[in-house]
């Protein structure tokens, strides 16, 4: 006989379901205090993969679903809090390993916070790269004349074009 394991867990307990919405609130939470330590170095990001296991080494919770479906209701969780708790955005500091970019995900924290979508990809790399900056403003030492900008990986794709 073959039984099935939860797809939400704290470790040790494999085998103990946890609540998919408690989950998200704890990995909310930790993530908030993972995206301030990241803000603090000007310029720094981290992608969805390494905040992920960040957030299962830090709680102990670990699910079976994919990391990109797990971090959407994730960083809309994180969006919310950092709007409710008066922060600076700071999903703006994870994206994609592969090309640096937020991805149309970001598109939640513009409209929670009353802005307009941006109607292409750059115009909302650069809308993140200004929530950014504000990160690093207040969680770091930034440099006096500092601008908003792009991850380098994504920086490199626009050059090219």
């Amino acid at each position: 006989m073959t039984t099935t394991l939860p797809g939400t867990w704290r470790e040790p307990h494999r085998n103990v379901e946890i609540p998919f919405p408690q989950a998200i609130d704890e990995w909310a939470d930790a993530a908030v205090l993972a995206l301030e330590e990241v803000a603090t170095t000007y310029g720094a990001h981290i992608t969805y993969k390494e905040l992920a296991t960040r957030l299962f080494d830090t709680t102990g919770i670990h699910t079976r679903m994919l990391v990109q479906n797990m971090s959407a209701r994730l960083l809309n969780r994180v969006i919310h809090l950092c709007l409710e708790q008066n922060r600076p955005a700071l999903s703006s500091l994870v994206v994609t390993a592969t090309d640096g970019t937020v991805g149309a995900g970001f598109d939640e924290v513009l409209r929670a916070s009353g802005q307009k979508i941006p109607a292409t990809s750059l115009e909302r790399e650069r809308a993140a790269a200004v929530e950014r900056l504000a990160c690093y403003r207040a969680y770091g030492d930034v440099p006096a004349d500092a601008e908003p900008m792009l991850t380098p990986k994504y920086e490199a794709q626009v050059i090219r074009w």
